[in-house]
C-alpha cells in the first residue's frame, strides 16, 4: 500500500513503529505523521472528521497548528485574514474556528460576531497574545467559547479542540460521535 503525504502528495516512507502506531515521513516536505495499526481502521486516528478553520496572520503558527490537527484526524482549512475566514467560513462550514483576536481586517472580535450570525454557528476558539485587561473583558464578553493566550502548546490547542468538539455534540449540533 503506497501511503501519500496529506499536504503535498508525495509519496512516504517508513520512519519508524511503536504500540500498534507506525510514523511515515514525507522526503518532500520533511513532514511526519502517525499512523494507529489497529484492526478495522485504515489509517488515521479514531477522530470523526470535524472541520476545524484556522485563522491566524503567522505563517509558521498556521502550519504548525494544521499539523497537529491533521495528524489527529481533523479537516482543516487555513485563513490569514478575517476577510478570508468569513470567506472559508461560507465555502467550508466550518464546525470549529481556531481565531487569532489581532489579525488583518476586520479583526477576530467582528469575525466572531459574524460567524455567531450565522444559522449553525460553529464553536469559536479565540487565540491571543494581547494581555490588556480591557481587551480581554471584550473577548470575554463576545461569546467565544475559550481564550487561549500565547504562546500555544500543542497538547493546549488539541485539548481546546476536543473540549469544543464535545460541547458541539452536547449542544445538538448534528457532529456524531465516534463510537
Amino acid at each position: 500500500m503506497d501511503i501519500r503525504c496529506t499536504r503535498c502528495g508525495t509519496l512516504t516512507v517508513p520512519a519508524g513503529h511503536e504500540d500498534a502506531r507506525a510514523f511515515y515521513q514525507c522526503e518532500k516536505c520533511n513532514r511526519v505523521w502517525m499512523v494507529h495499526l489497529t484492526a478495522g481502521t485504515t489509517g488515521r486516528s479514531q477522530v470523526p472528521p470535524v472541520r476545524v478553520l484556522v485563522v491566524e496572520d503567522s505563517d509558521q503558527l498556521v502550519s504548525l497548528i494544521e499539523m497537529w490537527l491533521e495528524d489527529e484526524g481533523y479537516t482543516v482549512v487555513t485563513a490569514s485574514s478575517g476577510r478570508g475566514a468569513l470567506e472559508a467560513a461560507a465555502t467550508h462550514c466550518p464546525d470549529i474556528v481556531l481565531l487569532d483576536l489581532v489579525i488583518p481586517q476586520p479583526d477576530g472580535l467582528a469575525v466572531c460576531e459574524r460567524l455567531r450570525q450565522r444559522p449553525h454557528p460553529p464553536v469559536v476558539i479565540l487565540m491571543t497574545g494581547v494581555t490588556d485587561p480591557v481587551r480581554l473583558r471584550l473577548v470575554e464578553e463576545s461569546g467565544v467559547f475559550l481564550l487561549l493566550h500565547k504562546p500555544l502548546t500543542q497538547e493546549t490547542v488539541l485539548d481546546a479542540v476536543s473540549r469544543a468538539r464535545r460541547h458541539r455534540w452536547t449542544e445538538g449540533s448534528g457532529l456524531q460521535a465516534n463510537a
